[in-house]
């Protein structure tokens, strides 16, 4: 059986060596390199192993890497007098690697062993799988409180229809309705009708919540419904009760939309003049004009 030198760099490993005495064969050896800077614990375990056969000490010089380079002055002169045994490096620093390679390369059994990547894997996986759990459980809760929140929206509008009642919807209804109307594949047409519904500024901020908010768009993907022509009157009349115009002649306005190839504005606002029931229309114009494109793409 071969004898096999485990060579203990106390500077970096410090005291985690120790339990490496009791799995030791019977021509083992441990070569312990330690410096006046050692700790309170391996002075105790030196005092009583020290006529351990099983261990040597050497005490080194204190300097920048001075425990290093005498650690592998002791290994040179240990592979020339025992060529055959072979040697471990306990020590995480990971420049002794190529002094491993050197050696190996040249036919001796060397390798390094690092203490502290047994722990540093276990730590990676724990922290894993707390991350992942963590991930899980945001993710659960997130997804309840948008089917919650889908559930009391829902109840709402069975409740209540918008078009025939004079009481203003949240923010979150008009979105919620928007999503009838607009696929989640069109993120420009969301934004234009939420600023157009809601105003510049919350429009914009409902915009980057769905934009961020996965979950959030599966929810409301769902209630995309109806051909193009019902989706296209559902943004008119949205858009129209939000700035408190009359809804009656939605169908009609996008109607007129249509007729024009989506495109000819002014040929829209002149037919929208003529309609004698809208007493205000420059204003339903302006309101509807940001919509004119959306609505070809629905």
């Amino acid at each position: 059986m071969k004898r096999k030198y485990y060579f203990i760099d106390t500077e970096n490993v410090g005291d985690s060596w120790l339990k490496l005495v009791k799995k030791l064969k019977k021509k083992d050896r441990i070569i312990t390199f330690y410096t006046e800077n050692h700790s309170k614990c391996l002075e105790e375990f030196l005092v009583r192993q020290v006529n351990n056969p099983k261990i040597i000490w050497l005490e080194c010089a204190v300097g920048n890497n001075a425990l290093d380079y005498q650690l592998l002055g002791v290994l040179a002169y240990m592979i020339a007098k025992h060529p055959k045994a072979s040697y471990c490096i306990y020590s995480n620093d990971k420049g002794y690697q190529k002094t491993v390679a050197f050696w190996q390369s040249r036919g001796i059994q060397m390798k390094q062993k690092f203490p502290e990547q047994k722990y540093l894997d276990q730590k990676k996986k724990r922290d894993k799988k707390q991350k992942k759990k963590h991930k899980q459980s945001k993710k659960t809760k997130a997804k309840n409180q948008t089917k919650l929140f889908m559930q009391k929206q829902s109840m709402y509008l069975d409740a209540c229809d918008y078009k025939g009642n004079q009481t203003k919807l949240t923010e979150e209804q008009y979105v919620s309705e928007i999503a009838k109307s607009i696929p989640f594949s069109n993120l420009n047409g969301w934004y234009c009708a939420l600023t157009v519904i809601l105003g510049q500024k919350s429009g914009r901020e409902w915009y980057q919540k769905i934009r961020r908010d996965v979950l959030m768009r599966e929810d409301f993907s769902k209630h995309f419904t109806g051909n193009s022509d019902e989706r296209c009157v559902n943004i008119v009349t949205l858009a129209l009760y939000a700035h408190d115009l009359d809804t009656d002649k939605a169908k009609n306005i996008y109607e007129i939309i249509r007729a024009h190839h989506y495109k000819d504005l002014n040929a829209i606002k002149m037919d929208f003049d003529k309609i004698p029931e809208l007493k205000t229309q420059t204003k339903y114009y302006r309101v509807l004009r940001p919509l004119v494109a959306l609505l070809k793409d629905l």
